[in-house]
């Protein structure tokens, strides 16, 4: 048991330290201050008809740990999934392989170090939703239990769960991590769609009791007849909703154990994954080449006489960017499975058959959600494979590498959305041309910028992840392509945005030359 704590803390110091954990930590700290609207503001995250619940301690506690275990297990999967991966990288795994720890009490220490780190951001919002109980209620006394009892049941279970997943997928996925991105984003998705077929089967994020019980408040108020419920940032003029007073919830044992279900299928997860874990008994695949016919031995004295200087080529250093640009995109179409071609083939189609709204606003943005795996390490790589030391050695690097990582990955943003582009360039729509070519531009723009930032993929893996899911519920903030917003404001923000990212990333590489 002492290696087991011993894996469990070094490995939740280690990523806790990071920037990447500081990143998200302060983005968390800022969504869950929105998770409780104030009085004027123009949206609402849970609303129950035409009715909000008043700011007392059961609506702040309850809003904030349902929405937190929404938020966390949307972006903590890729926060989290990649434990294993480091002490494969860092060769720690062979010394643990050599231990006396079995595969499943390694895999459990790794999910327990993950779900620390979730948790610790939890028990951040937790302590902001407390703050915000005394500085918006007024009137209403504070009930400590009406914050723990919602973290305890709904929280808690859905981000052990969460854990346990991304441990396994690093199992069964460790060879194709861009499988294991893509197949949580489909889980994801599946899961937010099945709780409408059995909200209490499919009830993951342990929200489905909590909004039964809110639609039966409202439903006895004045006899109201609309308790439809919505869930997620809607921007609406909630000045024209009534409100409702929400006391919380009666935890009874069947809710308590259909909470415990969860924890118990993650254990499961990981006993299952246990069986076939690899132990870091990975063989590395190496194509061997054939054997050919060694040429006649040629004495050496014979070479050094037949080599003439003068009849040798001349060599001519070529300083242009375009070699980098092809080197670039070369390495961009090459990365990740084959098969994945095929898909985005399919992408590319349905951008030229599918009527052209869901073309925009859903199938471009999972196309190039796609590409997370070729985008996320396009500054970082040389760092992650340690040629930096040559590369940043080289002739104006700042000048000629930077922006031939950047141009490669929009020119391969503008080739998938080629079909969508020839539709719009057909039908003289010219301003969503724009919007298209303005997005491919920003979201590598912010795979490098947050690349040199964190010093790897990981945050931004995180918010393309966030950024795409909401963009599919059709929120208007997240809309970077312009598939909702349109006219000179969303141009100008956007422009802004480019024109920030771009600044940040010349400066951050600039300093890690500068430290050369």
């Amino acid at each position: 048991m002492n290696t087991f704590y011993k894996i469990v803390i070094s490995d939740y110091l280690q990523r806790t330290r990071s920037y990447a954990f500081l990143l998200i930590l302060a983005i968390s700290l800022y969504v869950a201050y929105s998770f409780v609207p104030t009085i004027d503001a123009n949206y609402s995250t849970i609303r129950i008809g035409d009715f909000v619940g008043a700011q007392n301690s059961a609506w702040i506690g309850y809003v904030t740990a349902m929405m937190t275990s929404v938020f966390l297990s949307l972006i903590g999967f890729y926060l989290v999934n990649s434990n294993i991966q480091k002490d494969i990288d860092t060769g720690v795994g062979m010394i643990i392989a050599t231990t006396s720890i079995n595969n499943f009490n390694y895999l459990l220490a790794k999910t327990f170090s993950n779900f620390l780190v979730l948790l610790s951001i939890t028990v951040c919002v937790l302590f902001m939703g407390i703050g915000l109980f005394f500085v918006r209620s007024f009137g209403y006394p504070f009930e400590i239990t009406q914050f723990i009892l919602p973290y305890l049941f709904i929280t808690i279970p859905a981000l052990f769960f969460i854990s346990a997943l991304a441990t396994a997928a690093e199992v069964f996925l460790y060879r194709i991590p861009i499988v294991m991105n893509i197949s949580f984003f489909i889980f994801f998705c599946l899961i937010t769609s099945l709780k409408e077929v059995n909200p209490y089967l499919f009830d993951l994020f342990g929200i489905n009791s909590v909004l039964t019980n809110m639609e039966e408040v409202v439903s006895h108020l004045n006899h109201q007849t609309n308790t439809a419920v919505s869930i997620g940032f809607s921007f609406y003029d909630t000045k024209a909703f009534g409100q409702f007073l929400f006391q919380g919830i009666h935890w009874s044992f069947a809710i308590i154990i259909s909470r415990l279900f969860w924890i118990y299928m993650g254990i499961l997860l990981i006993f299952i994954s246990s069986i076939s874990f690899h132990r870091f008994e990975i063989k590395q695949k190496i194509k061997k080449k054939k054997k050919t016919g060694l040429p006649g031995i040629i004495p050496p004295t014979k070479i050094l006489h037949d080599i003439k200087l003068s009849e040798l080529p001349h060599i001519t250093p070529s300083y242009r960017i375009i070699p980098f640009i092809k080197t670039e995109l070369l390495m961009l179409f090459r990365k990740g499975p084959r098969w994945l071609w095929l898909i985005n083939l399919g992408g590319m189609i349905a951008l030229f058959l599918a009527p052209m709204t869901a073309s925009h606003q859903i199938v471009l943005p999972v196309l190039w959600f796609l590409q997370v795996g070729r985008w996320s390490d396009l500054a970082t790589k040389e760092k992650t494979n340690r040629i930096h030391y040559f590369t940043y050695a080289s002739y104006k690097p700042l000048l000629r590498l930077l922006p031939a990582q950047i141009l490669a990955g929009i020119i391969l943003s503008l080739i998938l959305a080629l079909p969508l582009l020839i539709r719009y360039l057909v039908e003289m729509q010219f301003l969503p041309i724009l919007n298209i070519i303005m997005g491919g531009v920003f979201i590598v723009l912010s795979s490098v910028a947050l690349g040199l930032l964190s010093g790897g993929k990981k945050l931004f893996e995180i918010l393309f992840f966030m950024c795409t899911y909401t963009n599919i519920q059709r929120i208007p903030f997240t809309d970077y392509f312009g598939g909702i917003n349109y006219g000179t404001n969303y141009l100008l923000v956007i422009t802004l945005l480019i024109v920030s990212l771009t600044i940040i990333s010349f400066m951050l590489r600039k300093l890690e030359i500068g430290r050369m």
